[in-house]
């Protein structure tokens, strides 16, 4: 039966790392299920190659080791560049990270972060509890960053449905994708548009079911490339101005953002008006103007009190 991939990198990991001395080629292609299972020696050494490199690319340190007459003797991984030491925090750097995993509570990592949480508990005296007014939410379109993140490791392929900014129907896009970037509180996806050979940037939210990992390997790409394309997400158009009733404390990424009318209202620039009234509802602030915003921010107020189990008149 085939070894799973991850498998065979964690298996190599711990053969590297249980050993205090050079583990030969030869041992390793013998001693790891999936390398002997290659139909050549040129296969087995181009596999081998490729799962050092990722190991290195994770940040674990497999070390090729020389004889005294520069040949390799083998491979190995030392404890003390790998290891980490014991992690002690104190009350108030655990409430941080307590604040953290309740934040990530309903996005994608949300799993892995209450499994981090229950194991910070595990070794402390404290349990992490954070008021429910300190949690936020996870943004449009986070749901496809697994399969994404999955296609950028592997180089391969992502097929799926697009709804472009001013589009009636959606296009089924080809993309190579390169990274994945959150920008003005939205996450865009970055790559090479094969319907226009060009690279492009996709905004996470207006992507339409399932984003589809393809079998064609695709070859990566310079830094440089992605550092450009990134460059390029600029701000959208400014489709208008709401002067907001700031809260009364916190709200940074709004201050950052707006004009100071007097000591009560603050005028900020917008371009997505849903991208607004979420920052404005989660910091805790006002819509007063335009009145189309207002109103549209009064009924989603009404919308939370009611899921909340209260009633207006």
């Amino acid at each position: 039966m085939a070894t799973d991939r991850t498998e065979r990198l964690l298996n190599l990991v711990l053969c590297l790392l249980g050993t205090r001395h050079p583990v030969p080629r030869g041992t390793l292609q013998h001693a790891i299920p999936g390398y002997a299972d290659v139909p050549s020696e040129d296969a087995f050494e181009r596999m081998f190659e490729r799962d050092k490199d990722e190991l290195r690319g994770m940040g674990i340190p497999v070390e090729t080791v020389l004889n005294s007459a520069g040949e390799v003797e083998g491979y190995l991984i030392y404890e003390g560049a790998y290891g980490l030491p014991d992690i002690r925090l104190d009350a108030a750097e655990l409430g941080v990270l307590g604040l953290a995993a309740r934040m990530w509570s309903d996005a994608v990592v949300g799993s892995h972060a209450a499994m981090a949480l229950r194991k910070l508990e595990a070794t402390s005296d404290h349990v992490l509890d954070v008021d429910p007014l300190f949690v936020g939410q996870s943004a449009p379109g986070e749901g496809h960053l697994p399969p994404l993140w999955e296609a950028i490791r592997s180089r391969r392929v992502v097929r799926f449905d697009y709804l472009g900014r001013g589009r009636d129907v959606t296009e089924t896009r080809l993309v190579e994708p390169w990274a994945t970037v959150r920008w003005q509180g939205a996450w865009y996806l970055g790559g090479l548009s094969r319907e226009r050979s060009e690279p492009r940037a996709f905004r996470l939210s207006r992507i339409q079911g399932a984003v589809a990992i393809q079998r064609e390997v695709f070859a990566s790409v310079e830094h440089d490339d992605i550092v450009a394309l990134v460059a390029q997400l600029s701000d959208p158009p400014r489709s208008g101005t709401a002067l907001v009733v700031p809260p009364t404390s916190g709200g940074a990424h709004l201050r950052a953002r707006a004009t100071f009318v007097d000591d009560t209202t603050w005028a900020i620039d917008f371009a997505d008006d849903e991208t607004l009234m979420s920052h404005v509802l989660e910091a805790g602030g006002t819509i007063v103007d335009p009145p189309d915003l207002t109103s549209r921010m009064r009924e989603a107020l009404v919308r939370v009190s009611e899921a909340h189990g209260e009633t207006h008149a």
